[in-house]
């Protein structure tokens, strides 16, 4: 940003100084020719920068011709303009970049986060970060970058992550962990350095390619997480009618899973209340998630539209008997169809998760590779056309350019209005947008790879699972000791949900709200987002 106010500047006294030059000239030459004056070149200087500055003429004026009155006046008008020209172009921008405060480069911190360096996966990251009260720094070589950061209220500071006289200055030997964020030669290339001036120091890496993963442990690196995979996978999850388990076993009985409400299902349309889901069959809904939106604690008056996903918590066969209210009473078991849109690693990981089973899959990418069935646009009607759109129950959409997917979203929605389309969202930003276009299921690779490394840097946490925003803890029951749960109503102060209490080392999961007491020493395991839960320790047990 320096170098380009010092550039504008050179360029700025340049012109400025040329059209002082050249008015002089044209000066001097027209008082000779139209007032029989003669003039010096010093003389007709200060006459145009007196003219341009409009500060007053000297001895010259007034001029009999008209040429001269003209060009003087042409002279004025060019100083306003050069004044108003200047101002926007360098004096606002000089005046800005003096008042601001420009990122720091070096921090003094402890048992801090530094985060090398920033993208959308950090953006997220740092949600998480901010709502466990986990300092943190981002090393930010871009310098623009580290401004906007810093304008916006981000922990930021300007350096090379690659030497190591900048990680340093972030503070490595007093750091908690180190989150490599960058291209694979860059992250590195930042190993090395680390283990250069640390050797124990924790480092987590994002991997864009599963294949690279021996590079960086060969080059020291702790931990890797592979987003794009795991969300291949996750979407694949999704695929109606497949079976395909995705659950959380709390103990040998007790699981945590997710349900879909099928439309013509007895559930839908029913309210919780209405559907006596929880006196029926003594399960916890720990969440909702709807229109891509999560909610917790779920209302007892919340209405089981179509498309709404549960999270529930419960006895095995009691959440096979909920599955299967939850399923449409009509169902046509035919061979189904799902369109993979871009074979990348995202692609080739859901492909992989359907590949077994009873169902035909069919891989649709811009480029001719091996795996690929249709080669074309996703955005043009003939190449859905070809690869059958009107007969797929399912799409699941995982390409690099969420505006494309957007494009494809829509035309596909269009084309097959009863299809599931289920899409990787590249930006946060985006997932709300391709929910509109007629997405069913959306999900951000950001948020996938921030609850990973999340996971990761807090390793006393266990996260349910990267893809959701619920964390399942094993805590204190602290000030709980001594009341009940139908008493102390801590799914309503907090919404966390009780799923179990371990007692003496051993895990009771049948807990009747009005009659079961909480003793000293035990535990809870908990399910909540990220505020239900600080909220929970906040009023229970700090």
């Amino acid at each position: 940003m320096q170098n380009d106010l010092k550039k504008r500047t050179v360029l700025a006294a340049l012109i400025v100084a040329a059209i002082i030059v050249v008015y002089a000239k044209i000066f001097v030459w027209s008082m000779a020719l139209f007032e029989n004056r003669d003039v010096t070149f010093p003389q007709a200087l200060q006459v145009v920068v007196e003219s341009l500055t409009t500060s007053g003429y000297g001895g010259f004026s007034p001029w009999e011709s008209d040429f001269l009155n003209y060009f003087v006046l042409i002279m004025n008008l060019t100083g306003v303009l050069l004044v108003f020209i200047a101002f926007p172009v360098f004096f606002l921008p000089f005046l800005k970049g003096a008042l601001e405060k420009s990122p720091p480069t070096k921090v003094i911190k402890r048992n801090h986060v530094i985060i090398c360096t920033y993208s959308s996966h950090a953006e997220v990251l740092i949600k998480e970060l901010v709502s466990r009260n986990q300092d943190y720094v981002i090393v930010e070589s871009r310098e623009e970058t580290a401004i906007a950061l810093l304008r916006s209220g981000m922990e930021v500071m300007l350096g090379d992550p690659e030497r190591e006289s900048t990680l340093e200055a972030a503070g490595l030997t007093q750091a908690k962990t180190v989150v490599l964020n960058s291209t694979t030669d860059k992250n590195i290339s930042i190993v090395f350095s680390i283990r250069n001036s640390h050797k124990t120091i924790k480092i987590i890496a994002v991997l864009e390619d599963e294949e690279k993963e021996k590079y960086y442990k060969m080059a020291g690196v702790d931990t890797t997480i592979s987003p794009r995979q795991l969300i291949g996978k996750s979407l694949a999850a999704q695929v109606p009618a497949i079976s395909i388990k995705n659950s959380v076993e709390i103990d040998s009985t007790v699981e945590l899973i997710e349900i879909d409400i099928e439309d013509g299902s007895e559930l839908s349309n029913q309210s919780i209340g209405e559907a006596h889901l929880l006196e029926k069959y003594h399960l916890n809904i720990i969440g909702a998630w709807q229109n891509g939106e999560f909610r917790s604690p779920v209302p007892i008056d919340l209405i089981l539209k179509p498309k709404i996903r549960l999270l529930v918590a419960g006895d095995r066969e009691e959440l096979d008997r909920l599955n299967k209210k939850a399923e449409a009473t009509i169902r046509h078991f035919t061979r189904k169809m799902v369109l993979i849109v871009g074979y990348g690693l995202s692609g080739k990981a859901a492909f992989e998760a359907l590949k077994t089973k009873s169902i035909e899959v069919k891989v649709i990418d811009i480029q001719e590779k091996k795996g690929v069935h249709v080669v074309g646009d996703i955005r043009k009607t003939e190449t859905l056309l070809e690869a059958g759109v009107s007969e797929a129950s399912a799409m699941i959409i995982t390409i690099q350019d969420d505006t494309m997917a957007l494009f494809a979203t829509l035309l596909a929605r269009n084309m097959n209005s009863k299809m599931h389309i289920i899409v990787r969202a590249n930006n946060i930003g985006n997932v709300k947008k391709l929910y509109h276009a007629g997405a069913d299921y959306v999900q951000s690779l950001a948020t996938v790879s921030a609850r990973m490394l999340a996971s990761n840097i807090f390793e006393d946490e266990t996260s349910l699972a990267a893809e959701k925003r619920i964390n399942l803890l094993q805590l204190s029951a602290g000030r709980l000791s001594g009341t009940t749960l139908a008493k102390s109503n801590v799914r309503a102060e907090t919404g966390c949900t009780i799923l179990a209490v371990i007692r003496k080392g051993e895990k009771i999961s049948t807990l009747d709200p009005k009659t079961f007491r909480f003793q000293d020493q035990d535990e809870v395991i908990i399910a909540g987002t990220d505020e239900s839960i600080r909220q929970f320790e906040e009023m229970y047990i700090y």
